[in-house]
């Protein structure tokens, strides 16, 4: 079957040929309609503040003067500019977060925009949009600085000039795609996966294939390449610039290609999974579809796609090889949020389940030259099924909330509190050798929220520590140390500089779990640590004795593994899996639920956290990695702590100025405590 110049079939005609600004007014009416509604949802739902991770290096660098060639997000970051100047210019976090959400529906209106033109059916545009913007990884996504909000709505952009261009393949439609594809490249470089499905979808639909391959035509597409390339041309001047750059042009031109592509660890992660892991990896994928958009959403999926196929070949294509290039692609990365790779794929998705409700109706053109349905389904049964799958999106956006609400969450700003307490240049300098993640909030917190911090990583003073010490005691400045940075420093220097306890070092869980009143409720968690984490096994084991009496189930080998009950009483329940479940279950009555959402072990960071306890529908403890506990006060007000892990509390330690009598004679003690703590 050959398409005709229109993207439909040969031999079936489009109903809304002769009429064909109806359906274009249709479909940016529920464009408006589900973007609208999604940032709104988004907005009510924004984490406030800094986080963790990308999150905390986009939020730092948004406003920030230098770039370099390593912020490989030219259009994200001149787009987000403006708009985070405009409303938080002093604090550029929440605006960020704000830009996300405003990206965020914007992709979920242009989704439903090209769905509605794609079947010539409003409901379905709105059913795939809404699907999109309620998905769970899509909706967490939405509420925090991130680039892949601003990725899936310039894929929506893509298809809708491909829809264009579909309808009327004219060079000025041909190259409008050109453009906005090039631009697309300036936010996220993994766009390069839809070529050949934007290829296949254009030598469809071309009357004329080869002319596609013609000079002419290869020639704009270069040329517009080019003109989009200029979006890292900042990137490329702070390379050719800078200080240290290399002498040579072309180790410059090197340089800047390494650092734009991050080739130092990108070369190491795409394709990089053992063949062993594959079948996990597949597994993982299913798990992640499902979680979007359930059983019963894949299954739709699956129809839709087969209708799709009926009724317009050339777009079926196109939406089978780029999920199927995009899920390879995500399996086979060996990054440590995989799940967020797959959001192409739940774009696709979720428009094939609106394929289902096609209003195309297939015609055939007999020899009289009249038109006879070919089928006679009855008129309301496409009414049913639209509303059916509205509901159904209601549903999973209701199920997801609890989730990916993350309005209240203030743990990265609560940790740089900690971090930071009691420092300012005036005082001392704060030397951190922690997880990426954690830095990355701290840089945010010391460009715009403590701007009198003086702090350095550990690794850029180390060659010349001796000397920073020196002068900073000179003027009556002490060096505050992380944990971490303190063991290295050790390390390298032995006992050369004098350690004393900044602060006193954090409780196991066992003594935090001994602390609150017998029969206090309570929901302990514990998830495989990340290789940079170390599980005191012999407190968290005399933790589950404290809390769930000598008969507990004991700490197995599982990844996910749950405690609930009172405090001092046989526990209400007990879970362990080596995959994610969801329990549901009652302490004093009161309705919980655990739910773990994440894969384990290759997922070693989630922005929304690995999992949520939730009571009723109020979530009171997001899981992460290692040790998460959460009790409840006398007036049922949740108090949450973590061990081994990210937001784990750490000890500080000080080389100070004067040195007073509780200071070691050695650093040998005062490092035991560093990584015990640690």
């Amino acid at each position: 079957m050959r398409a005709d110049d229109t993207g439909t079939p040969e031999g079936v005609l489009d109903d809304n040929r002769a009429n064909p600004g109806r359906p274009v007014t249709s479909a940016a009416l529920v464009a408006c309609v589900v973007g609208t509604m999604a940032f709104s949802v988004y907005a009510r739902t924004l984490l406030p503040g800094v986080d963790l991770g990308d999150t905390g290096g986009f939020q730092a660098a948004v406003l920030w003067p230098e770039t370099s060639a390593r912020q490989a997000y030219p259009l994200y970051y001149s787009l987000a500019r403006p708009f985070v100047l405009a409303v938080s210019p002093d604090n550029p976090a929440p605006g960020l977060n704000l830009f996300s959400a405003l990206a965020g529906g914007l992709a979920a209106g242009l989704l439903a925009g090209f769905a509605a033109l794609l079947t010539s059916n409003a409901a379905a545009g709105a059913i795939a949009g809404l699907l999109l913007a309620f998905s769970h990884t899509f909706w967490t996504q939405s509420v925090i600085a991130e680039v892949y909000t601003l990725h899936i709505a310039l894929i929506g952009c893509c298809l809708l000039a491909l829809h264009a261009y579909g309808r009327q393949p004219t060079r000025r439609r041909l190259a409008a795609f050109f453009a906005v594809y090039a631009l697309s490249f300036g936010n996220h470089l993994s766009m390069i996966l839809l070529l050949v499905p934007f290829a296949l979808f254009l030598l469809t639909v071309q009357p004329r294939p080869r002319d596609l391959l013609q000079p002419g035509t290869v020639g704009l597409a270069i040329g517009i390449a080019c003109a989009g390339a200029l979006l890292y041309a900042p990137n490329f001047l702070f390379v050719w610039t800078n200080i240290d750059a290399p002498p040579r042009w072309s180790d410059r031109v090197a340089t800047f290609w390494f650092d734009v592509t991050k080739s130092d660890w990108r070369g190491t992660m795409m394709g990089a999974v053992d063949r062993s892991e594959l079948a996990e990896r597949m597994a993982m994928w299913i798990w992640d579809a499902r979680l979007q958009f359930g059983r019963a959403g894949l299954a739709l999926a699956i129809a839709g796609t087969l209708r799709l196929w009926f009724f317009s070949r050339p777009w079926a294509l196109l939406l089978v090889s780029a999920y199927i290039v995009n899920t390879i692609f995500a399996v086979t990365y060996n990054v440590g949020d995989p799940h967020v790779f797959f959001l192409p794929g739940h774009a696709f998705t979720a428009i094939a389940i609106a394929a289902l409700l096609s209003g195309r109706r297939p015609i055939r053109v007999r020899p009289t030259g009249s038109r006879a349905p070919l089928s006679g389904v009855p008129h309301r049964a496409p009414l049913v099924a639209a509303a059916v799958l509205i509901a159904y999106a209601g549903w999973r956006a209701w199920d997801t909330l609890p989730s990916a609400d993350r309005s209240f969450d203030r743990r990265a700003d609560a940790f740089v509190a900690r971090v930071a307490a009691g420092i300012s240049d005036t005082n001392a300098v704060l030397l951190s050798d922690m997880d990426w993640q954690l830095e990355n909030a701290l840089l945010y917190s010391s460009r715009y929220e403590r701007r009198q911090l003086a702090w350095r990583r550990a690794g850029e003073v180390l060659p010349h520590l001796p000397f920073l010490v020196n002068d900073n005691h000179a003027i009556g400045r002490d060096i505050v140390l992380t944990g971490d940075a303190a063991a290295r420093i050790v390390t390298a220097y032995g006992t050369l500089f004098p350690l004393a306890a900044d602060t006193v070092p954090p409780r196991g869980i066992a003594d935090r779990a001994a602390a609150f009143p017998r029969g206090t409720p309570y929901v302990l968690t514990l998830l495989e640590p990340t290789g940079n984490e170390v599980l005191d096994t012999e407190d968290f084991d005399r933790a589950v004795g404290i809390l769930a009496g000598a008969s507990a189930p004991r700490r197995s080998m599982a990844r996910f593994q749950v405690w609930a009950g009172v405090s001092g009483e046989r526990g209400a329940m007990h879970r362990g899996s080596n995959r994610p479940f969801r329990s549901a279950f009652s302490i004093l009555g009161d309705p919980f639920a655990v739910r773990m959402e994440s894969w384990l072990p290759f997922e070693t960071f989630r922005r929304a956290g690995f999992g949520h306890v939730l009571r009723g529908r109020e979530p009171v403890l997001t899981i992460e990695r290692g040790v998460s506990l959460v009790w409840f006060e006398s007036d049922g007000s949740p108090v949450v702590s973590y061990a081994a892990g990210l937001y784990a509390p750490k000890a500080r330690l000080r080389i100070p100025a004067s040195v007073p009598q509780q200071v070691a004679s050695g650093s040998s003690a005062m490092l035991e405590i560093s990584w015990r703590a640690n």
